[in-house]
């Protein structure tokens, strides 16, 4: 199974920040989430929570992978997002490590909006959704929780990342999807 790093986060949460501050997107502009009618609220948030196939492709992990990152940026509301960095791509298998596809997008908000409490109620919402945590860190200017999901297919990791607004930053939400190891054919 592949490991994910924080470390490898937070490089991406900086390169991001430049990114936005130098008024540079990397790909995509902002999902639209589309409206359902579902009436329960476990089903309202089962689309926040991966559903891979048990046999996984690199396509159904690129499908899987971006719509559960879609579906989890659509929990800010449009109006407060700037920009959206995407960084999405396909992560080669190496000799220790199997082949993954996997999602970054730094999340620029407008100028007050406060990222770390829309964090923790994301949080919560993805707990709700049938995400588990497994480790959570806050502070007054960051926040970071890994949770991890069980599929069909193995253990799909997100890591979610909020840092407020500063002199010279604004603020960002960065989320992380990682679909499960992909099989070699």
């Amino acid at each position: 199974m592949h490991r994910f790093r924080l470390a490898a986060i937070a490089s991406l949460l900086a390169v991001a920040i430049g990114l936005t501050l130098a008024g540079c997107t990397s790909g995509s502009s902002t999902p639209k989430a589309t409206p359902t009618a579902k009436s329960s609220v476990s089903t309202a948030l089962s689309g926040l929570a991966p559903a891979y196939p048990a046999k996984l492709t690199a396509a159904s992990a690129k499908s899987v992978t971006v719509k559960t990152a879609d579906a989890i940026q659509a929990l800010i509301a449009a109006t407060d997002i700037a920009t959206v960095d995407d960084d999405s791509k396909l992560i080669a298998a190496t000799k220790s490590a199997d082949a993954y596809y996997g999602v970054a997008r730094a999340v620029a908000t407008n100028k007050g909006f406060d990222p770390i409490t829309q964090a923790e109620a994301m949080e919560k919402l993805l707990v709700l959704g049938g995400w588990t945590e497994r480790d959570t860190k806050t502070t007054t200017a960051r926040y970071s929780v890994v949770l991890t999901r069980d599929t069909a297919a193995g253990t799909s990791v997100l890591g979610l990342q909020a840092v407020a607004e500063s002199k010279n930053t604004p603020a960002v939400v960065l989320i992380t999807v990682e679909s499960p190891d992909i099989p070699a054919t």
